[in-house]
């Protein structure tokens, strides 16, 4: 017997995570086309057999015991998009047998079948992918001398975009709008990591700087409107009780249930927030705090390899917060407590996302809910094949997940340097961390799907500067193809 592990599921689980999910009740209705593993074109390094009851169709795939032997499947699909896979598998052994996933030769992730109880006793790995338009190859090839588990069909199902979303976005960029303020004890070489919420009348933006020195620190503005933003007054947080010192990517909500504000950022070994009850106040911030009292969960020291432990960030539901963060190693961590225990007992920490390519699944990202809908966005920061920083984006049904993919791609971006006009010379060719304007400003991160804005950094296309002096100034996007 064949025994399949979960590890080709894993795979496709972590796949999920890169690909774009069907939400009920908000995708376009999809057939599903069943394909046996036991009939042409469908390819089983092993034998066709039907000895153990339950199955489908005429047989099933029974693989080899050795690693590399594979079943094959040939999927048509009329459109490029996501699809939603289910395997039928059983393996009547009691351990689990890894797999790679292959979609038209290309390895997603090496998940595992779990062990059934019986090779009579079936079991359903629900999977998301992305098929290009026409034939498509997805191949389950074991990892082991186990071999596979027995395969008796795969299930495809095309889905639909999420709702109030398209599957593409084009965007309209403002020139630099906030840009670097010395003052007699600040040099400052460079603004950006923006995070931005609209209260009482005025945008409070708070981000990170960096010095002549190549140092990093925080400063908060404020204004009424775009136009006076580069007008507006910088207060530095380092005069404040947040201190000197290592600081930076901030973020910054209201967490209703205690009213109020919280500014999380990092500190090079932790996440850390500070609080207020006035967030127009630079001065009233508490002290930091750390989220982790033990440092870096094992799982992030076990895969940042030699990556860094950034970029941090807060969405909670109506009972758990979830803290985000990235390992510039192709890893996207999260971690959870209790709404009523926020911000205490941050735990549970998993890796929500990878991809062997660290580039595709940089840093800096955001999660958000979608008004109106029972749909989760989220962005995370990728390095193209140019060099240049972009988002790619998902969405699910839950801040837990399966992610799918929505716009993801250098050709098909949530926001790059292709998918975006500017008025003149473009001065930025990164679209790099930033965040949407929110509905509201609570820890539920709201934001409508109609005419989005996103506040980013971006830099002068000629600077070759070492990366902490890079001159990252602050512009917006603002979507021009809105559903709405």
């Amino acid at each position: 017997m064949r025994l399949k592990t979960l590890s080709a599921f894993t795979g496709l689980l972590g796949l999920l995570s890169l690909l774009l999910v069907a939400l009920p009740g908000t995708a376009a209705h999809a057939a599903t086309t069943r394909h046996e593993a036991e009939t042409s074109p469908s390819v089983c390094t092993g034998s066709l057999d039907s000895n153990y009851p339950g199955f489908s169709g005429s047989g099933f795939c029974n693989g080899v015991n050795a690693a590399g032997a594979y079943a094959q499947f040939t999927v048509n699909a009329p459109a490029a998009g996501t699809a939603t896979l289910r395997v039928r598998f059983a393996n009547g052994t009691a351990t689990a047998r890894p797999a790679a996933l292959l979609v038209n030769g290309s390895t997603v992730q090496t998940p595992s079948y779990e062990a059934t109880g019986a090779w009579s006793t079936w079991a359903t790995k629900t999977l998301t992918v992305q098929l290009n338009a026409g034939g498509n190859t997805v191949r389950l090839n074991p990892t082991t001398a186990a071999g596979l588990p027995n395969v008796d069909y795969l299930d495809v199902e095309v889905a639909g975009p999420a709702a109030g979303l398209p599957s593409s976005f084009r965007w309209r960029s403002s020139g630099p709008l906030i840009g670097p303020k010395s003052d007699a004890t600040h040099s400052i070489r460079a603004v950006k990591d923006p995070s931005v919420v609209y209260h009482d009348g005025r945008y409070h933006v708070f981000a990170t700087t960096t010095n002549n020195s190549g140092a990093y620190s925080m400063v908060y503005l404020n204004f009424t409107d775009w136009s006076q933003a580069n007008a507006a007054q910088h207060h530095y947080l380092d005069q404040t009780a947040i201190g000197t010192g290592y600081k930076a990517a901030p973020q910054v909500f209201y967490f209703a249930p205690q009213k109020l504000w919280y500014l999380v950022f990092q500190t090079g070994d932790n996440a850390a927030y500070s609080t207020t009850a006035n967030i127009a106040d630079p001065r009233s911030w508490s002290a930091p705090k750390k989220f982790y009292a033990g440092g870096m969960p094992q799982i992030i020291r076990d895969n940042i390899g030699n990556g860094y432990w950034v970029d941090f960030w807060v969405i909670c539901d109506s009972a758990k917060c979830y803290l985000f963060s990235s390992d510039d190693n192709g890893h996207l961590y999260r971690s959870e407590t209790t709404v009523a225990d926020f911000p205490n007992g941050m735990g549970n920490t998993v890796i929500a996302m990878q991809d062997a390519n660290k580039f595709r699944l940089f840093e800096a990202p955001n999660v958000y809910k979608v008004a109106g809908t029972d749909t989760f966005l989220l962005m995370v920061e990728a390095i193209g094949g140019d060099g240049k920083r972009m988002f790619r984006s998902w969405t699910a049904p839950a801040i837990t997940g399966p992610w799918q993919p929505l716009a993801d791609t250098e050709a098909n971006p949530f926001a790059r340097a292709n998918n975006v006009t500017f008025d003149g010379t473009p001065w930025t060719r990164d679209i790099s961390h930033g965040e949407l304007i929110r509905n509201g400003v609570d820890q539920t991160l709201t934001i409508s799907p109609c005419n989005l804005r996103f506040l980013y950094q971006g830099m002068d296309p000629a600077a070759t500067d070492p990366y902490n002096l890079l001159p990252w100034r602050l512009g917006l996007l603002t979507q021009t193809n809105s559903t709405c």
